[in-house]
């Protein structure tokens, strides 16, 4: 993405090589703003706010998600209960919601 002529990726890990940063798109195009995910939830908060947007972000910002929990708590109680606990459906382009698979 191009912020005044200047190339930004719209999410990269973050220096201390674990939290990872987003371009808060619900600012855009009027304010350039960025976050900083650290826990799984904040991924989750990110999707469901939509703050990022677009199926392939969407997607890395899920598995980003799945690596911070893992890190948190790598048992696998937590591993198999993380993605229906943290990521609800988001609407579809036409606006009703995706079937639950």
């Amino acid at each position: 993405m191009k912020i005044g002529g200047v190339a930004h990726r719209t999410i990269w890990v973050e220096p201390d090589g674990w939290s990872v940063g987003i371009i808060d798109q619900t600012r855009l195009p009027h304010a350039f703003v960025t976050l900083t995910l650290r826990r799984a939830e904040d991924a989750a908060r990110a999707i469901s706010d939509m703050e990022v947007r677009g199926a392939p972000l969407i997607g890395a910002t899920a598995a980003y998600g799945m690596a911070l929990a893992a890190r948190a708590d790598a048992g696998d109680e937590a591993l198999e209960s993380g993605p229906d606990a943290r990521c609800a459906p988001q609407p579809a382009a036409g606006g009703s919601p995706p079937p639950r698979l």
